[in-house]
């Protein structure tokens, strides 16, 4: 019965989800300030120089991953904004049919 008053909707998991993308993003936005300071002082080191187009590729992976990963919560947004609408919506029609 615990089972039962535990299940998720839609909406829930979609909210769920949607909070561990913006969470990722976050420490995706995190890296690429990172790895923007490394690339500097890779650059400035002569001894490092060698590395610098390596660390280059890392940060333009990173930034491409930024890219994806807002597309996708733009998406997922959107997504949860719809089933919330359902949601209230379907919570108004059983409110109005109680009162009737």
């Amino acid at each position: 019965m615990a089972d039962e008053d535990n299940v998720k909707t839609p909406l829930d998991a979609m909210q769920d989800t949607l909070s561990r993308l913006k969470e990722m993003e976050h420490y995706s936005k995190t890296n690429i300030e990172k790895l923007a300071t490394l690339w500097l002082e890779v650059s400035e080191h002569k001894a490092q120089k060698k590395y610098e187009k390596m660390v280059d590729e890392v940060l333009k992976r990173q930034n491409q991953f930024q890219e994806s990963i807002t597309s996708l919560i733009e998406v997922y947004e959107q997504e949860t904004a719809r089933l919330r609408t359902e949601a209230q919506s379907a919570s108004g029609s059983s409110e109005s049919v109680r009162k009737g």
